[in-house]
């Protein structure tokens, strides 16, 4: 067996490779399907975006508008905490889209065929050739 990574030669048995470490088992199941604990974490992430978005918005405009009804002009030290609650949430929701991303990145890197040793040709020719160039 070579690892998909670095191209070494591994046995049956390892899990990482040992020179870069790359992951050898692969997430897939043998039907090519997203095991369930990759799907579970997609929705629960999903379902926190939606939470923290919706309901950071929500708390964050209806406590201004709430200012708004009563007439309690805000501040511009009010305003500042506003925005700055509000660049609060859209940064948990990006950390969170970039995590759900992974997520749903995981099965597609591992899911390519297990890397072949490359032919002779491929390695050392051109790095021979390369030496020549070097050389002149």
């Amino acid at each position: 067996m070579y690892c998909p990574s670095c191209g070494l030669e591994l046995s049956a048995e390892l899990s990482y490779c040992n020179r870069c470490g790359a992951n050898l088992k692969s997430t897939l199941t043998q039907n090519g399907v997203a095991p369930t604990k990759l799907v579970g974490a997609a929705w629960a992430i999903s379902i926190a975006i939606t939470l923290v978005t919706l309901g950071g918005f929500g708390m964050v405009f209806s406590v201004v508008m709430t200012l708004i009804e009563k007439g309690i002009n805000l501040s511009p030290g009010g305003m500042l905490l506003t925005f700055l609650s509000l660049l609060i949430i859209l940064t948990i929701v990006l950390l969170l889209v970039r995590q759900l991303s992974r997520v749903l990145s995981i099965p597609q890197l591992t899911a390519s065929a297990p890397a072949q040793r490359p032919a002779l040709g491929e390695t050392a020719i051109p790095l021979v050739r390369h030496m020549r160039q070097w050389r002149a």
